[in-house]
């Protein structure tokens, strides 16, 4: 059915256009969420970072084929209620600023098209869609104790009084509209809307599941790092990247020194409480530094990966750790716990033909530490 002949009128035909609009968008949401090298803290929240950019981009680009389509084929009234649920929806589960963003790309879509020939029209078509934002915002805020109750209240009061006012104005469609027509795009909103609602709930419910699986799988819950799997998908990337790019990296392999007898002279519970220090230690040297990701990678052992950085830089940041952990005192059943790391660091080379090379030279520096007392910091600088 090509464009020009494209009726939405049938409810069922509309049912599975704004269905294919949402999976679409989840298969998006998942794709840009999960990538190698992500930062395993990333949250699914659709108002902030990449997901936000994702919903302009997304229902931006729908709203630009709207304006494309009304225009070239007419406006009808699907196209009509269609563009009132994405809006709504938009506005109720992504954000109000991101439903501006998206009218004022229709907006600026219409004057490509059409030029400057239906300005006054336009201009109160952009004041006409920004007021029924407005509204369903402050509907939002003011009902927002039940996501459910607040679409209720908004399909059943504000839905026929939007088409009471198209039925009164004939806008935003040129043509006239019989009280018959009114009652049947209002019946058809409200089927549309319900089976939205649930579509939504529950493709969000999967997506914040599909999350959670994914957060288990590569987060070590007792120190809240990512875990081995994501340390090895993350090195192994950030290795073909640096090679390719001939980048700077280095790896700091480190852990705590003598944690048997730590676990054997206070217990498990006792060892959980360093490990969880250091987690929360090392949490703070990353902060929001992209250049710097941090894993535990297996019983008392950790690895930190740098890129961008000179092996002076490194050095430096091992000794800071080095320092702070000195410093800790943990305390656990009125017991107080010191404890010192052991540090090794190997940055690439250009005889790195596999990751594993740079990993084992890390770990061999590591063994020296060991080897040389523990709390030390061996570099493969000192490599012969």
């Amino acid at each position: 059915m090509t464009l020009t002949h494209w009726n939405l009128n049938p409810l069922l035909t509309g049912l599975f256009f704004e269905l294919g609009i949402i999976f679409l968008f989840q298969i998006l949401v998942r794709r840009i969420w999960v990538h190698p090298g992500h930062d395993p803290k990333f949250s699914l929240n659709y108002q902030q970072g990449r997901l936000k950019v994702l919903s302009v981009i997304y229902f931006g680009l729908l709203g630009i084929y709207f304006e494309y389509a009304t225009i070239h084929v007419g406006p009808n009234y699907a196209f009509v209620n269609i563009r009132m649920l994405l809006l709504m929806y938009v506005v109720f589960f992504i954000g109000q600023q991101t439903a501006y963003i998206v009218l004022a790309l229709q907006f600026l879509t219409r004057i490509v098209l059409i030029g400057g020939t239906q300005m006054e029209r336009s201009l109160l078509f952009l004041v006409f869609y920004a007021v029924i934002i407005g509204l369903l915002g402050v509907v939002r805020h003011r009902l927002w104790t039940s996501r459910m109750l607040t679409i209720i209240v908004t399909s059943i009061v504000f839905i026929p009084l939007f088409w009471l006012l198209v039925y009164v104005m004939h806008f935003p469609i040129q043509q006239k509209i019989t009280l018959a027509d009114m009652y049947e795009q209002i019946a058809i909103f409200w089927v549309m809307d319900i089976v939205l609602y649930f579509a939504i709930i529950f493709l969000d419910r999967d997506n914040r599941s599909y999350v959670q699986r994914v957060h288990q799988a590569t987060i070590d819950e007792l120190t809240g790092l990512a875990n081995y799997a994501e340390f090895a998908t993350t090195f192994n990337h950030t290795y073909k990247s640096s090679r390719a790019d001939n980048g700077q990296l280095i790896l700091i392999a480190m852990d705590i020194d003598r944690f048997k007898r730590i676990n054997d002279t206070y217990g498990h519970l006792g060892g959980n409480r360093v490990l969880t220090t250091v987690g929360t230690m090392l949490r703070e040297y990353v902060g929001n530094d992209k250049d710097i990701s941090v894993y535990r990678v297996g019983g008392e052992e950790f690895e930190m990966l740098l890129t961008g950085m000179t092996m002076d830089m490194a050095q430096m940041l091992a000794r800071e750790i080095q320092v702070n952990a000195e410093n800790k005192t943990v305390i656990y059943q009125h017991s107080r716990i010191q404890f010192t790391m052991s540090f090794g660091l190997a940055q690439l080379r250009d005889g790195d033909d596999e990751a594993d090379h740079l990993y084992d030279r890390a770990d061999r520096m590591l063994y020296q530490s060991k080897g040389r007392g523990r709390n030390e910091i061996t570099t493969d600088l000192q490599e012969n």
